[in-house]
Parts: structure tokens; C-alpha cells; sequence
């Protein structure tokens, strides 16, 4: 591990570590500390935000399924009116449900068990059988009253599971007095409910009466509760209910059902001790008004108690991280100024070192290449411009090695640039010579020719003379690579198809290169001698990796940036790697040395790229209609010239080619 650190880690960490080790020890004490008071008050923020959002869904279901069950009663009780409203109750209940369904699902990121808790009745699950036995009248109602009422609990149970999960006990407290409103309105919901069926129905039995007399005990017994722990503008508001004409009338028709008594069947024989003809104090209509209004006004007070409560929750979690960030931030401060003294000192040292990084970078990546590039271009520069002065101390003695390592690779420069030069100079003197030689063996052949009667020998003096003017091309290859130009030259433009029939009469196999109609164009006279060579190069490797038998085909058209002449062949072809790395060849040659011809390259195609980046002329190797490769070159239109004048146009012929059959 110590082999490790030494090679990997910076020198400005290590200066930096004896200064952090004390540092880091005094301020993991502090933001320890701060970190648990802080997550405690996230934890407070985290609980007051997702149990804020409980309130308006909870009231929204609430009341959602206390409209479908008192509906739901109705209508069992034979009120067909009740039945068209249900679609529509049972939609807002639907809506209710989801959306309390949706923020258990947030709460049960603090408590696991809270959405089993708010749903363990399985209310999503038994609604849709409740409702089917509604519509079809076959459930009684009290069973139909009894599992909207669980429904309604589970909410209950569900917010008294999140009251566990408050930051502190008088949060939880405060959370615990709020749900008495919610029973409260429950309770008068449930005999308004039950209210109603007995008003429709006109009948009270005595275990009805048991149980709705039970209803509106719980529910007077839930608001006097609330009443009795409420303070401040909550218990104004709870006044305010208890003493509205809603509350009076609603405890007065209560009273009256209970004094009244049970009420027997219409039809049944005699009547009840309890029953009375006296007419009760309000109308169906008129108590499903006043229970609804003191209800809603019930459950706005449950909303104001959570409301107030999750504030609460908020400014306590706000007010444990202020606090803990200000301790935090003091034991912080303490250390920083212990680290930030031993950074400035390191910074100055570590500063010394980054820029002889970066200056040594510069002189690797920008000045040497540069000065590489000057030298093979035959230029003269001062070595000692760009030498690194970082003083005489340990940093500047390191720059001083970088100085030598980098005169040392400027020397291996100029011995290669000298190199080079010296091996072009050689191939050149030797191309000259052998060219010399050339011309004159071409000169007696074309004599030879001329003078020769008989037809075997003469073609026989063919075969020379194309032998010849290949070997001149190998000549003017040397040259080429050489970095000077061949002798031959021609001052006037030179028609397409003698150039293109002039490359082919070069090339080893021409008797297999069918040159097929051109457009009639002229080249001009200074490009002529490397666009043939250039075919002539291109020509040569099609018939060289085709089979002996198959003909190489060489096709020409007028095209938008010049004149395309495509040479295909029918062999075997390249690989996708080879015809790419071809391909990157021709587009940007690269300089001509040794180690490049002792690579994976061909000197026919070098030959091409440097003659081709020469005249702007594009070279590019694609798959051929027969599989083999077909070379497309593209010749600018700055090296062509439109009209055919044969009176100023030179003849590739008459510039010393060997005679050679015409090709269709």
C-alpha cells in the first residue's frame, strides 16, 4: 500500500496531509454533532412536508364515501333519485381514494407499516362487491352502512399510525387532539346517514334506535373533547361551530328522534310505547343540510389543527438546522483556518510546479513537434529559444532535465531530417541517371522501329520499347518520392483519352486495359506527366491483384467538381481495414522515409498520394460491381479545359510513348 501511495499520490497532497489529519480530527467532532442535528431537522421538514399533504386528500375521501354511503342507503331503501346520483359520488370517491392512496405510499417512507395501516381494511378491494350488491339491491343496508363506515375509519386509524411518526411528543399530541374533530364529523355523518333512512323508510326499530342514539352520543361526546383541549383561534373556531343555528337545529332534531322514540312499520299491527304523531323539527332535506354543514365545518377544523401542527413540525426542523449549521460552522471555521494556512505555503510550492508541468507539456505537445516539422522542411531555428528556466533550486534542476532530454530529441531530428535529405538526394541522383539511360534506349528504340521492316521483330521492338517506359516510370517513381518532378513535360493541353491511352500503354498487362468511351476534354499541359503516371500507377495494381485472364476496365464522365475516371478490376478485393487505411493514404500522404516503406504499404499507391495531393486531384478506393477494388479519380475542373482546339493541342505520342493498340 506505502509503494502505492508514493506513486500516485501528488506531492501537494502529502504537504497538505500533515496539516489535515489534526484538522480532520477536530472536524469530524463538529459535523458529527451537526450532522445528527441536522438530519433531525430534516427528518421534522421530511414528516411535516409529506404529512402536509395529507390533509386536503383525507377530507376529499372522507367526504367522498360519506356522500356514496348515505346515497347508497337511500337508494336501498327504495329511492330510485338516489340512484342516479351514485355514478356520480362513486367517481369522487374513486378520485378520493386514489389520492389518498398516493400519499400513503409517500408517508410509508417514514413508517414502513402506515400504508398497511391506512388500508388494512382493504377498502380497494371490497368496494367494487360492495357496489355491485348495491346496485342489485341485495345487501341490507345496514351491512352496506357498516363497510362505508370502516372505510371512513381506515383513515382515521391511518392518521393516528402518522401521529407515531411526528419529530417530537407535543407535535404527536397536537396530531392526537385534531382527530377528535374528524370523529366528531364522522359520527354526525353516520347518523344523518341513518337519519335519513329512517325518515324514508318511516321506521325506527328499537336496535336502530340503540345504535343512532349511540352515533349522536359519540359525536356530542367528540366535540365537547375538542372543545376542552382547544386554545387560541382554534377554540374561537370551535365556538363558532357549537354556536351556529347549524349546530342548535341539528342537536334539536337529534333530541327529537331520541325522545320520540322507535316507530313501527307502516302496516304493522298496534304501535310503539314511544311512537308519537308529533311532526319532527326538520325535513329530510333540511337535516341532510344542517349535518352537512356543521361536518364540513367539523373536518375544516380537523384541517386547521394538522395544518398548524405540521407548521409546527417545520419551524422546529428549520430552527434544529440553523442551529446545528451554526455549531457546524464554527468547528468548520476553526479548522479551515488551520488548513488554509498550510494551503497558502503549499499553493506557493505546488504553484512552481504546475507551471514547469505545463511548460514541459507545451514544449512535448506544441514546441518540439513544431520544431520538428521546421527541420524536415529544411529550416534553421535557435535551440536555446525554447529552453525551460525554473531557477536553481530542486524545481529549476528538474526543468534542466527536461532541457537536455529535449536538445537530445531535437538532435535525433535534425540526424534524421539530415538523413532523409541525404537518401532523397541518392534516389534522385540514381532515378536521373537510370532516366538518362531510359531516354536514350528509348531514343534507339524509336529509331529501331522506324527502320525495321519485318513485322515479327518489330513487335518484338514494341515489347522493348514498353519495357523501357516502365522501367522510366520507376525512374520517375524514385523521383517523385524524391521530392522533385520528372522531366517530361508538355506546354499545351493534352486530349482526356490520349492521356488515359498513354497510362495504359504504360502499364505491364496494358493488352487487358479496355479504356472505354471518355468525355472529349483536354488536360492541361503542366499536370499531364503526373496524371499519367498517376493512372498508369493505378492501372498497374488493378492488373497486378486481378486475375491474368480478366480485363481491367478504366471509365471516364464529366461530373460537377471535374472529370471522375473509375478503374476496376475484378480480383479479390481489400478488407474494410485495409481499403481504410488505403484510403486515409491517399487523402493525406505521409512523409516518405525508410521506416514508412518498411511498413504494410504499397510504393505504386505512395506514388499516387503524393502526385495526387500535388494537383488537388481526390484518389479513393471503393469495392468494384465484380468484388475487386475500383479506384475513383477525380480530376478538378482547374486542370481540364473545355474545348478540343487539335491545332494547339499536344499529342502523348508524339512525347515519346510506344506505340500501342487502339482500345474500345
Amino acid at each position: 500500500m506505502s509503494v502505492r501511495w508514493r506513486r500516485t499520490v501528488s506531492v501537494r497532497t502529502r504537504v497538505l496531509v500533515i496539516v489535515l489529519i489534526p484538522s480532520i480530527a477536530l472536524l469530524a467532532i463538529g459535523i458529527g454533532g451537526s450532522a445528527y442535528l441536522v438530519q433531525s431537522g430534516r427528518e421534522a421538514n421530511r414528516f411535516a412536508e409529506l404529512a402536509r399533504g395529507t390533509s386536503g386528500p383525507s377530507i376529499m375521501m372522507i367526504e367522498a364515501f360519506q356522500e356514496e354511503r348515505r346515497l347508497s342507503l337511500l337508494f336501498l331503501a327504495g329511492d330510485d333519485s338516489a340512484g342516479f346520483a351514485l355514478p356520480a359520488a362513486r367517481k369522487q370517491s374513486d378520485a378520493g381514494y386514489a389520492a389518498v392512496v398516493a400519499q400513503a405510499n409517500a408517508l410509508s417512507e417514514l413508517r414502513p407499516d402506515l400504508k398497511d395501516g391506512f388500508f388494512r381494511v382493504g377498502v380497494g378491494q371490497k368496494v367494487p362487491a360492495l357496489r355491485a350488491a348495491i346496485d342489485a339491491r341485495a345487501i341490507p343496508a345496514a351491512d352496506a352502512f357498516t363497510a362505508y363506515s370502516m372505510a371512513v375509519a381506515a383513515i382515521v386509524n391511518g392518521w393516528l399510525i402518522s401521529a407515531d411518526v411526528a419529530p417530537d411528543s407535543h407535535i404527536a399530541v397536537e396530531l392526537y387532539k385534531s382527530v377528535h374533530a374528524l370523529r366528531a364529523a364522522e359520527s354526525i355523518s353516520q347518523t344523518s346517514g341513518l337519519g335519513s333512512l329512517v325518515m324514508l323508510t318511516g321506521e325506527l326499530s328499537p336496535e336502530l334506535l340503540v345504535e343512532l342514539t349511540g352515533y349522536i352520543g359519540d359525536g356530542r361526546g367528540e366535540v365537547a373533547y375538542v372543545g376542552s383541549v382547544l386554545q387560541g383561534a382554534h377554540l374561537d373556531q370551535w365556538k363558532a361551530i357549537t354556536s351556529s343555528t347549524e349546530w342548535q337545529r341539528l342537536r334539536a332534531m337529534e333530541d327529537a328522534i331520541i325522545q320520540r322514540g322507535p316507530v313501527a312499520a307502516a302496516g304493522d299491527s298496534g304501535r310503539s310505547s314511544g311512537e308519537s304523531a308529533e311532526r319532527l323539527p326538520l325535513t329530510l332535506a333540511e337535516w341532510q343540510q344542517v349535518a352537512g354543514k356543521v361536518r364540513r365545518d367539523l373536518l375544516t377544523l380537523w384541517e386547521t389543527q394538522s395544518v398548524d401542527a405540521h407548521f409546527e413540525a417545520t419551524e422546529q426542523g428549520n430552527r434544529l438546522e440553523r442551529d446545528s449549521l451554526s455549531a457546524g460552522a464554527g468547528v468548520l471555521a476553526l479548522a479551515l483556518l488551520a488548513f488554509l494556512g498550510a494551503l497558502v505555503l503549499a499553493n506557493k510550492f505546488i504553484a512552481r510546479l504546475r507551471r514547469l508541468r505545463r511548460d514541459t507539456l507545451e514544449l512535448a505537445d506544441e514546441r518540439l513537434p513544431d520544431t520538428i516539422h521546421r527541420l524536415s522542411a529544411g529550416e534553421e531555428f535557435d535551440q536555446d529559444a525554447n529552453r525551460l528556466d525554473f531557477g536553481s533550486d530542486e524545481i529549476g534542476h528538474v526543468a534542466d532535465a527536461f532541457n537536455r532530454a529535449h536538445r537530445a530529441a531535437v538532435d535525433a531530428a535534425v540526424a534524421e531530417a539530415k538523413t532523409r535529405a541525404g537518401v532523397n538526394a541518392v534516389f534522385v541522383k540514381i532515378a536521373h541517371r537510370s532516366q538518362g539511360v531510359v531516354h536514350r534506349q528509348l531514343a534507339l528504340l524509336d529509331k529501331a522501329e522506324r527502320e525495321e521492316p519485318d513485322s515479327d521483330r518489330l513487335k518484338l521492338l514494341f515489347q522493348l520499347d514498353h519495357l523501357a517506359t516502365r522501367a522510366r516510370r520507376n525512374s520517375e517513381n524514385l523521383i517523385v518520392l524524391g521530392g522533385e518532378q520528372p522531366g517530361r513535360k508538355w506546354r499545351n493541353p493534352v486530349p482526356l483519352v490520349d492521356v488515359v491511352r498513354g497510362a495504359a500503354a504504360e502499364s505491364l498487362d496494358y493488352t487487358r486495359i479496355h479504356v472505354r468511351k471518355l468525355p472529349e476534354t483536354q488536360i492541361v499541359g503542366p499536370a499531364v506527366t503526373d496524371i499519367i503516371h498517376l493512372l498508369a500507377e493505378l492501372a498497374d495494381n488493378a492488373s497486378a491483384f486481378s486475375p491474368p485472364e480478366s480485363p481491367v476496365e478504366v471509365t471516364g464522365g464529366l461530373v460537377g467538381k471535374g472529370i471522375a475516371i473509375e478503374i476496376s478490376d475484378q480480383g479479390l478485393g481489400m478488407t474494410e481495414e485495409e481499403m481504410a487505411a488505403r484510403n486515409a493514404m491517399l487523402a493525406q500522404p505521409p512523409d516518405f522515409s525508410v521506416a514508412t516503406l518498411a511498413g504494410d504499404i504499397r510504393l505504386g499507391l505512395f506514388v499516387v498520394a503524393k502526385l495526387a495531393a500535388r494537383h488537388g486531384i481526390t484518389v479513393r478506393l471503393t469495392e468494384s460491381d465484380y468484388g475487386g477494388v475500383k479506384a475513383v479519380v477525380l480530376i478538378p475542373r482547374a486542370l481540364t479545359t473545355a474545348a478540343l482546339d487539335t491545332g494547339a493541342a499536344d499529342s502523348v505520342r508524339e512525347n515519346r510513348i510506344p506505340a500501342q493498340p487502339e482500345y474500345t
